[in-house]
C-alpha cells in the first residue's frame, strides 16, 4: 500500500506526473460550461480503450489501490470521467486548455462522437480510510471531429418535384374563381 494505514503517512511516495492519453472517443464533455447541477466543474467522459485499460492496470499495480474514480459501466461500454474544478472555482465559464491537432488553442469544444488526447494528473486520495485514485484533467487534444455528422438535411436536387407557377399559356376562363 501507498499509505501506511495506522499512521497515515505514506510509507513509499507514489510519484504520479501528467500523463497523455491518446486516440479516446468522447462520450459527452462539460468543456463550454462547468456542470453546475452537480458542482463537478469541467470535465469530459470517454470510453475506455485499450491505452486508457493499460494505463488504469499500470496505476493500480503502482499504488496497489485498485478503486479508480470515474469509471463506470454504460450498456457494456466502459467510460471513464476527468474533471477539473479549479477553473470553475475562479470563476472561469469555459475550460481554458483546449488545443487543436496543430497545438495551438481552439475556440472549438469537443462534443460526443469526437476523437481527442487527453493530458491527467493521478492523485491517491484517503478519505475515512478508504484510499483511491482521481485522475484530473488538464488538457484537451481535439484529434477529430465526428460529431457534427451525425445530422444532415437532405439536399434536393431533382428539379422535376418543383411546382412552377410562371405559366403564360392558362387561359383566365377555364380557372374556378
Amino acid at each position: 500500500m501507498a499509505v501506511n494505514k495506522k499512521t497515515g503517512a505514506m510509507k513509499s511516495p507514489v510519484k504520479m506526473g501528467k500523463m497523455i492519453v491518446k486516440g479516446l472517443v468522447v462520450r459527452y464533455s462539460h468543456l463550454l460550461k462547468p456542470d453546475l447541477q452537480y458542482g463537478s466543474g469541467h470535465s469530459v467522459t470517454v470510453e475506455v480503450n485499450k491505452e486508457l485499460a493499460k494505463l488504469q492496470k499500470e496505476l493500480i499495480a503502482q499504488t496497489g489501490i485498485k478503486l479508480i474514480n470515474g469509471l463506470k459501466d454504460d450498456e457494456g461500454t466502459k467510460l471513464a470521467s476527468f474533471k477539473n474544478k479549479i477553473h470553475s472555482n475562479e470563476g472561469v465559464e469555459r475550460f481554458p486548455k483546449i488545443f487543436d491537432t496543430e497545438g495551438q488553442y481552439t475556440n472549438d469544444c469537443p462534443f460526443g462522437g469526437d476523437v481527442v488526447n487527453v493530458v491527467i494528473k493521478p492523485k491517491v486520495w484517503d478519505m475515512n480510510g478508504t484510499q483511491s485514485i482521481s485522475c484530473y484533467l488538464e488538457q484537451v487534444q481535439w484529434v477529430k471531429k465526428n460529431s457534427g455528422d451525425a445530422v444532415t438535411f437532405e439536399v434536393i436536387n431533382d428539379k422535376a418535384d418543383e411546382v412552377s407557377f410562371a405559366n403564360d399559356n392558362l387561359e383566365d376562363d377555364k380557372l374556378p374563381f
